[in-house]
């Protein structure tokens, strides 16, 4: 399978589990029209990221479950670009934009909802850079 169908088919799991990210997928993808996004799946979870953070700010339980789901599926999808867009595109700038405003970002919010996996690969990004981020 290529890249650019495993990115595809990522992107349709991630629409189909989170529906309330559905609206924002055309805004995030007018400026590239038909082509890929540059930066590609990293950049297209980055942006799930941001909708991600802004479902912990609202405190939406039923919605945070949903992402903390597809956050599973995708530590632990068949592919490593899958995986490795997952936890530095995904994880890792949720965490970073949680740990930057933890009041108005309360990680511990997703992270109650979150599978081994993907609660692995957060601790394994906190490790380099000495964090801890709440709720893990």
């Amino acid at each position: 399978m290529s890249e650019d169908t495993d990115d595809a088919e990522c992107m349709e799991y991630v629409l189909s589990r989170c529906p309330g990210f559905a609206p924002r997928w055309p805004e995030h993808r007018a400026p590239f029209g038909d082509e890929p996004t540059p930066g590609g799946l990293m950049l297209d979870l980055a942006a799930f990221g941001r909708y991600a953070a802004e479902a912990i700010e609202r405190g939406d339980q039923a919605e945070l479950a949903r992402i903390a789901e597809v956050a599973e599926r995708l530590v632990d999808w068949p592919s490593d670009h899958i995986q490795t867009a997952a936890v530095y595109g995904f994880l890792e700038g949720l965490t970073n934009q949680c740990l930057s405003d933890p009041e108005r970002y309360p990680f511990q919010r997703l992270a109650r909802h979150l599978g081994p996996a993907a609660i692995a690969a957060c601790r394994d990004l906190d490790d380099p850079w000495g964090t801890q981020t709440p709720g893990l």
